[in-house]
């Protein structure tokens, strides 16, 4: 063994079989240097205790034979193995291994030799380590091998050629270590072999004891609790209740009324039933109910790994918590040493009995923890027993913040906050680790604690949910009669987990425990229970996703419950467009021909940009309009409606893109006027424009009579393409956009009430401004093959690999990863091999029997080997159950500007939560395969593959700019902005008040973005569309989006938005989950059929869609407006000055029909004097100046050239021949200066919100509202 000192390497101890193998020169270093000599099973025994134990047991053999290793004594046969390390060093003359690299890859093979006369066994162990220099080391003898590699990519295909070149030697891949070549490993080494431990086929019988009983108090503690088992219940429903809990704990704080908490929590035990529901409603049930959906959440993800059989053997329980389990013999050093270490940290006066020792290791927690932080110290921490199996499974949490105050024996956020607690006495332990129901023992957890730097304190501080600044921790110092503390005893809080590793896991019991026996019926022997796989003759066209066009096997129109159509008569079509979105009416004329009444529905196709706002229908001279009501409550009506012989419409969305009509009871000889409608954002490709297209209604051919009719509303040129028809096969119609890349604002102001809904057009064009480093060089299909993949879900996720592999172009680099617990890549780096049938073969090939889903191990190996050049797209498809959330989230947040990771939600129960999270981390984008409109596979994952070859921008977001600081939150959607890439278009939609500005941020390449839109004066529209489009986005981000990153934050505003959704639902008739449309249709016994038939075509003239009636009339006022305002500035501009100002005097205001004279008054009044002179006379120029630039952007706006703001009338070329620009700009840049020096003056003075409504004001281009302190001295007529 050797140590370095002063950059020298000190040998202190040679390791021999016999003395006589030294030379004399040897012997006399020895002897002058003092150095120890020692046989091989020293360096065993010390490794195995831990620490260096005296040679005097330890003295070479006199023969001159050799000494086997203690594993080789007994065989006939060995097998040579060799490591390779890679280190982070240059120097050749070091050869220890630092300890601050990290292990991308690493391979192990394996030769077997036979002995040959003389010849001495040894273990040669290749373990290939990328990184920047490769060690190769042999028990038998040492050399070095160096291969420096600059990029990955050369590092990659180096590791593989060599392996290769090993296997072509008579090496062959082995699947594990043998236990006693692990410790020729590295520590980081060695994390990582934690794998092949758990992956053994065989465990102790101490091991397998303590699975059983761990497993048996989680499932008994739930099986008491639960009226059904916790593997019949959902994640996602645990997710759901616990944001129910924390949604409580808020009603809680408010004092609300314990009618409305119960009425809370009955939604909880719906989601979770119980056995018995408790009534009253406080914290110490909260903190229970939390800590009880956790052990629900671990039992689940334990019993993904055994494929959710009810009592799977002991071996598959134990690969299942992915916990490295060893049991201590209470014979040897290492048990005294833990056992001494534990009781004599014991204050209290109980005297415990340490029962059993188990050592314990996680891959994770051995990878993630910072040792570097320093101060690492060895602490305890007490649990109940049914909480083990989680703490094993996916280690040590910080708790869920629901209550501050537990109401329970436990300190978390009663003292420090919000930390995962540790003491360093095990009588504080005790206080946690309740006896188990099992056998009547306890638990404690020995673990290593990074403290790094940490902060002492005496008084309690609950509302913690990190150090304070410049800590690692907190130390709360418990009371004596010398200090004086709020703590009873030392405790030691986190707030990070990568801070904590577990060491031990002690079984112990306290005087006063009643003991039991506890006798398993251990059956540690693996049962195969894969699922059904299929065929293995199975072809590539097996997994064809679907291509048909869904609406032809759909019978459209109204028809009875047999599915015959009843005869349609007329249709008529009227629709507005505006920009991007549309609202569409859709009058369509049946005639029931039959004698006899029948019962109806009516189906109606829309895509899923569409969403039905309107249902009114015109029978028997009546006009029924449909009213969104809550589902159960339109049920119902509907129901009693038909049952009375009425007339009744119940309007529900079956599945999506289609909504069906329940018309009820259609009179005979009756005629019946439907009317639909439905707004809609517009499909769009290249420049182009797609509306009512794809034939979504009837065939034409037989109807008698057919109208259309549009409004368009933008103001950009349009253009009709000669590929829009109307004919007999249906209704197309094409649009091109002029100038559809520049951002654009639409603010809609509601007739009937005070409120204004906004929509922000963003459609970035990326192919011009990014260098190439921004476009995809590689991609990597991640397939999940984890347990509850089974079943049709595998099929699916492999369906959508093979499509979306057939898109990968040819420049692109390709490899496939199958992943689980572990993972497995088909290439060693990514290559050209689109047209390799073994990427085909490998991806139909995976079978979901992978275990859990770890997909942090796969993306962790991916991002040390990241590409030289260009990004990595990584294709993720999964349902989503991924274990170690946070640390996944993590890899993916710091290695975001290479990689990017695009994800695909596939089975019904997929957490489209955590993917879409994941690609929003990831800076890509997710897709969500509904198995119910499985046609439009094909475009998603072509979507994806467009995103994932083209550059984008991420982090995107949106301030508006509200001009009242006390004007509510505003209401936006999506909440989330997922990434933009070229091509892609953008709508927000917000709920904002007096907002006519919005700031656009994203990041493109690491660097910020940021854009300004403004709304124009022709981007000012009043009516409902916008109001109903933006309603229609929040009910959609409620339903799909990302609400809060914290899957139970998300869940919890679901659950406080609800009502608000439900409101939204019926004042802007948009049905969502909750609700239905619902009319019924009073009827007497005598209805006469023909006379009160409707008068079709007088019903659809009432329906106006035109939204400027009097075109004529206003583009003749429109021309003389414009000559009055050139007329204006001509005599304007005779009164500016040279410093590039206008003075506020009695020639302005004559021009400008302003009282000069009214405005000085005001302005007095309201404190312009205490400018002083200059100020004053600063200020009135200032306005002056400010009114005549308002002026000029009036005229231009008028030409149809937009203009952001008044300072931003210097800043474009396109209107420099239409004015004296020099002088513009030259008003503009003294307004800057002289704006600068009297900031807020405008609200100061209460002349407006600021400089632009003011001047409108003033000008009379907007009317002085009557609340303004300017109506009261500007009271005439403005024009």
């Amino acid at each position: 063994t050797k140590r370095k000192k002063n950059k020298k390497i000190i040998c202190t101890h040679i390791i021999l079989d016999n003395d006589a193998t030294l030379s004399s020169d040897e012997l006399s270093a020895v002897q002058e240097y003092h150095i120890s000599i020692a046989n091989i099973d020293f360096l065993w025994d010390c490794l195995k205790q831990g620490e260096l134990l005296s040679i005097e047991n330890y003295k070479c053999n006199e023969s001159s034979g050799l000494t086997l290793l203690p594993f080789e004594r007994s065989s006939s046969s060995s097998k040579n193995y060799c490591l390779y390390f890679r280190f982070c060093t240059e120097d050749d003359d070091i050869t220890y291994i630092p300890q601050d690299f990290e292990v991308a890859k690493y391979s192990i093979l394996e030769k077997v030799r036979t002995l040959i006369s003389n010849m001495y066994n040894c273990f040669n162990i290749f373990c290939l380590i990328i990184f920047q220099l490769i060690l190769k080391a042999s028990i038998s003898s040492t050399r070095r091998h160096l291969s420096r590699k600059n990029t990955s990519e050369d590092a990659s295909e180096y590791y593989e050629s060599y392996v290769e070149e090993l296997k072509k030697q008579g090496f062959l891949a082995s699947e594990s270590f043998p236990p006693e070549a692990n410790l020729l490993a590295s520590e980081k080494l060695q994390a990582l072999m934690l794998e092949d431990v758990l992956n053994g086929d065989t465990i102790s019988e101490e091991v397998s004891n303590l699975v059983e009983l761990i497993w048996v108090e989680a499932l008994g503690h739930l099986e008491n609790i639960l009226l059904k088992t916790a593997n019949s219940i959902s994640l996602n429903d645990v997710s759901k209740a616990e944001g129910i809990l924390l949604q409580v704990k808020a009603a809680l704080n408010k004092g609300e009324t314990t009618e409305e908490l119960r009425k809370m929590m009955s939604e909880f035990y719906r989601l979770i039933p119980h056995r018995n529901s408790e009534d009253e409603v406080n914290k110490r049930l909260l903190s229970k109910k939390e800590d009880l959906c956790q052990l629900i959440r671990d039992v689940i993800n334990v019993s993904e790994a055994n494929l959710s059989r009810s009592n799977p053997p002991s071996l598959a329980k134990y690969r299942a918590l992915r916990c490295k389990i060893e049991h201590v013999d209470e014979n040897t050093r290492e048990f005294f040493k833990v056992k001494e270490e534990v009781l004599q940290k014991n204050s209290g006066k109980n005297l415990v009995d340490i029962l059993n020792i188990y050592r314990i290791g996680k891959v994770h927690e051995t990878v993630e923890f910072q040792s570097k932080l320093g101060n690492v110290q060895s602490l305890l921490h007490g649990t109940p027993g049914r909480n083990i199996v989680g703490i094993l499974s996916r280690g040590l949490l910080l708790p869920k913040r629901l209550v501050e105050d537990h109401g329970i024996e436990r300190t978390d956020f009663g003292n420090l906050g919000n930390g995962i607690y540790f003491s360093d006495s095990l009588s504080t332990g005790n206080k946690y680790s309740q006896p188990n129901k099992t056998n009547g023992t306890r638990f404690l957890v020995v673990c290593d604690v990074a403290l790094g730097c940490c902060i002492n304190l005496l008084k309690r501080d609950s509302s913690l949910t990190e150090p304070p600044p410049g800590y690692d921790s907190v130390h709360g110092i418990r009371r004596t009669e010398q200090i004086i503390s709020d703590f009873e005893d030392d405790e030691f809080v986190i707030y990070k987990t990568s801070q904590v590793k577990m060491k031990y896991l002690v079984n112990f019991c306290m005087s006063g425990d009643r003991i039991k026996d506890f006798c398993p019926c251990v059956n540690s022997e693996l049962e195969e229970n894969r699922p059904e796989l299929l065929n293995d003759n199975s072809q590539l066209k097996d997994f064809a996703l679907p291509d048909t066009n869904p609406f032809i096997n759909i019978k459209a129109g109204l028809q009875d419950l047999s599915g015959i159509q009843v005869p349609l008569e007329e249709i008529h079509i009227k629709g507005r467009i505006m920009d991007f979105i549309a609202q569409i009416i859709v009058f369509q004329a049946y005639n029931n021909k039959s004698d006899l009444p029948i019962e109806t529905k009516y189906v109606f196709p829309l895509d899923d940009k569409a969403a039905v706002c309107g249902f009114e229908a015109f029978i028997n001279g009546k006009h029924i309009i449909a009213e969104v009501k809550e589902k159960e409550e339109a049920h119902q009506e509907y129901r009693e409606a038909i049952s009375q012989g009425h007339g009744a419409y119940l309007m529900d969305q079956d599945s999506p893109g289609v909504f069906t009509v329940s018309i009820g009871n259609l009179p005979p000889q009756a005629k019946v006027l439907i009317k639909i409608t439905y707004i809609t954002e517009l499909s769009f490709h290249h420049g182009l424009i797609f509306s009512l297209n794809d034939q979504k209604h009837i065939t034409l051919g037989l109807i008698f009579l057919l109208s259309f009719k549009l409004s368009f509303e933008n103001d950009f040129i349009l253009h009709t393409l000669d590929n829009s028809t109307l004919d007999s096969k249906g209704f197309s119609l094409q649009i091109h956009i002029g100038e559809v890349y520049l951002p654009r604002m639409w603010v809609e102001k509601h007739p009937n009430k005070e409120s204004e809904a906004c929509m922000l057009v963003f459609h970035p064009d990326f192919s011009t401004a990014l260098p190439e480093k921004a476009y995809t060089n590689e991609v990597i299909i991640c397939l999940d093959c984890s347990n509850s993949m089974e079943g049709s879900i595998l099929l699916q996720a492999k369906q959508i690999a093979l499509h979306a592999l057939s898109l990968v172009q040819e420049k692109q680099k390709v490899n496939i990863i199958k992943f689980g617990t572990s993972y497995t890549e088909l290439f060693s780096y990514p290559k050209y091999s689109t047209s390799n049938p073994d990427l085909t073969e490998f991806i139909m090939s995976a079978t979901p029997t992978m275990g859990n889903t770890d997909f942090w191990k796969t993306l962790r190996f991916l991002n040390l080997l990241y590409p030289s050049q260009g990004m990595r797209s990584i294709l993720l498809l999964s349902d989503g159950h991924i274990q170690n959330k946070s640390l996944t989230l993590q890899i993916v947040k710091r290695n975001v500007r290479h990689t990017r990771l695009f994800t695909c939600g596939i089975g019904s129960t997929a957490n489209r939560h955590i993917l879409r999270t994941l690609s929003q981390y990831g800076a890509g984008a997710f897709e969500y395969f509904n198995t119910k409109s499985k046609y439009s596979w094909k475009k998603q994952i072509e979507d994806q593959m467009t995103r994932i070859f083209s550059p984008g921008c991420s982090s995107v977001s949106v301030k508006w700019q509200q001009l009242n600081l006390n004007s509510p939150e505003p209401m936006q959607a999506p909440t989330q902005i997922q990434a933009l890439f070229n091509n892609d278009r953008l709508l927000v939609y917000g709920f904002i008040p007096h907002c006519t500005q919005a700031i656009l941020n994203a990041l493109i390449q690491e660097r910020e973005f940021q854009t300004m839109v403004s709304t124009t004066e022709l981007q000012k529209t009043t009516g409902t569309m916008l109001h109903k489009l933006t309603a229609r986005a929040i009910i959609r981000d409620y339903e799909d989006g990302i609400l809060h990153e914290d899957e139970t934050k998300h869940e919890m505003k679901k659950q406080i938005l609800k009502s608000l959704i439900i409101k939204l639902s019926k004042e802007n008739s948009i049905i969502t989950q909750f609700t239905s449309f619902v009319a019924v249709e009073k009827r007497d016994s005598n209805i006469s059929s023909d006379s009160n038939n409707p008068n079709i075509l007088e019903l659809i003239t009432t329906e106006d869609i035109d939204f400027l009636p009097y075109m004529d009339w206003e583009v003749e006022q429109l021309e003389n407006i414009m000559m009055k305002v050139n007329e204006i500035l001509i005599l304007i501009f005779f009164l500016i000055l040279q410093e590039g100002f206008w003075k506020l005097n009695h020639e302005l205001g004559l021009i400008l029909k302003l009282n000069v004279n009214d405005l000085n008054t005001f302005l007095v009044q309201k404190g312009i004097q205490s400018l002083g002179s200059k100020g004053k006379e600063d200020v009135l120029q200032l306005i002056a100046t400010f009114l005549v630039l308002q002026l000029i952007r009036i005229k231009l706006e008028l030409e149809g050239i937009t203009v952001k703001s008044l300072l931003k009338l210097d800043d474009s070329a396109d209107y420099r021949y239409a004015l004296d620009f020099a002088s513009v700009k030259k008003a503009v840049e003294w307004v800057r200066r002289t704006e600068a020096q009297y900031p807020s003056l405008c609200s100061r003075l209460e002349l407006g919100k600021d400089w632009d409504s003011a001047t409108k004001q003033l000008l009379g281009i907007q009317p002085i509202s009557t609340r303004s302190p300017l109506h009261k001295v500007f009271n005439y007529n403005q024009g």
